[in-house]
């Protein structure tokens, strides 16, 4: 009986996750799973993984998504869930829930065509035809999208203090930038594969929904324009000093408006 209570409250949980819980749990399923079958000779990451040959490319079609929920090892499955878990927790605040699981599919699709086209355009910085594993591209989506969108939200990282999520994505940028000759090229141009769709993502979902917005913000000024005042303050307020810069009656005013 309790085997069969404590599977039931597994299941409810799980049928209740949203997209961050479910792209990390997945992460972390598939990372496990994989080191007990390669333990045992029954798996390969070949079978997963993004190659630049043709063959195996057709005769694995889905690793063009495969490729994004495995990991070669600890250190790089640790990472890029600690920063999904970091910028999807915050996206998570000003978005619709499956806007993250939206960003890290395309990250993911988009970075595994910049990584065969890399391949294609500049063959000669390919020292080894490596295969392509990992959610990088993906994480790298989600973090463009938060950044574009919430420039000045700031988190604070342990030892060097307090940093804006658009410095951060800069810095990032610059770093892939400055590792593709380096080594491992087709990695990096997947994380700017993932920057791409992020970006592209921002713009077709941001500027139509400014349009809107502006619609209405002047039908809502006409009805209640007190209101409206409080509320382009409080966003002015976010995008100068970070959401975590608002009181509790300021936080609780902008939960009460999403929910009109």
């Amino acid at each position: 009986m309790m085997n069969y209570q404590s599977g039931k409250s597994i299941l409810s949980k799980v049928k209740q996750a949203g997209s961050l819980e479910i792209l990390i749990g997945l992460n972390l399923f598939f990372f496990l799973i994989a080191r007990i079958f390669l333990a045992f000779g029954w798996f390969s990451l070949s079978w997963v993984a993004l190659s630049v040959q043709t063959a195996q490319l057709l005769s694995h079609p889905w690793s063009f998504i495969t490729y994004g929920f495995f990991h070669q090892g600890f250190i790089a499955l640790f990472f890029n869930m600690l920063l999904l878990f970091y910028f999807g927790s915050i996206l998570s605040d000003f978005a619709p829930e499956k806007k993250i699981m939206q960003l890290y599919l395309a990250g993911v699709l988009t970075g595994g065509f910049f990584f065969l086209l890399s391949y294609n355009l500049f063959p000669g910085i390919y020292i080894i035809d490596s295969p392509l594993l990992g959610a990088s591209a993906g994480v790298m989506a989600v973090m463009t999208y938060s950044a574009l969108l919430m420039p000045h939200y700031q988190i604070k990282i342990r030892f060097l203090g307090f940093f804006k999520l658009i410095h951060i994505l800069i810095f990032f940028i610059i770093f892939n930038l400055l590792q593709i000759p380096l080594g491992n090229p087709g990695g990096y141009f997947a994380h700017l594969g993932g920057l791409a769709a992020g970006l592209i993502i921002y713009i077709l979902s941001v500027q139509p929904a400014n349009s809107l917005k502006k619609s209405a913000t002047k039908d809502i000024f006409q009805r209640n324009t007190s209101g409206q005042k409080r509320i382009d303050a409080i966003l002015d307020k976010i995008n100068r000093s970070g959401y975590e810069s608002l009181t509790q009656a300021e936080k609780d005013e902008l939960f009460r408006q999403s929910k009109k």
